[in-house]
């Protein structure tokens, strides 16, 4: 199954390590690909890291958004990079969850050419469920995809001004 979750809602990332849990708390094999979100500073990276059966990897550490110093060219190179590692997991495939997190954000940004991931996520489906979180998903992604859900923010605490607090946003 193809799985999708996008949306300009908090959630898209929760909703993913969710799912992450429930494959391992039937015993299933889990790999995360994460873009964008750094090492060792979310919540879920520190507990997930402890999984045996979770293979966790970190590419394009900082999206030139949050990050000045990030040039397009980094990112490119880095995304190029995660494209690599997600090549070789196709041909050894051993999971039965792949996560792509951020993905959607990648493709939109033009990190990430589009056609290239849909070919490769039917290559990974063919042994695993993929799911792909991020803003934006591109109409060709979300055609291809068994299950679509849209995180839809209503309100949230960053318009009063509030910033981000450790265990809710990271």
């Amino acid at each position: 199954m193809i799985m999708v979750v996008t949306g300009n809602g908090k959630g898209k990332t929760t909703s993913s390590i969710g799912q992450i849990v429930r494959a391992l708390g039937h015993g299933q094999k889990v790999c995360l690909v994460q873009l964008f979100k750094g090492e060792d500073f979310y919540g879920e990276q520190k507990v997930l890291s402890k999984f045996e059966d979770l293979d966790f990897f970190s590419f394009a550490k900082k999206h030139p958004f949050c990050f000045k110093e990030v040039t397009k060219e980094q990112v490119i190179k880095e995304c190029e990079q995660a494209i690599e590692k997600l090549k070789e997991i196709a041909i050894n495939n051993k999971y039965n969850l792949i996560v792509l997190e951020e993905f959607n954000i990648a493709i939109r940004d033009g990190y990430i050419e589009e056609d290239s991931l849909i070919d490769i996520v039917k290559e990974l489906n063919k042994k695993a469920n993929v799911m792909i979180t991020g803003r934006g998903a591109s109409q060709k992604l979300i055609e291809q995809a068994d299950l679509v859900s849209e995180v839809k923010e209503i309100k949230h605490p960053y318009n009063k001004g509030i910033p981000a607090q450790e265990g809710i946003e990271f």
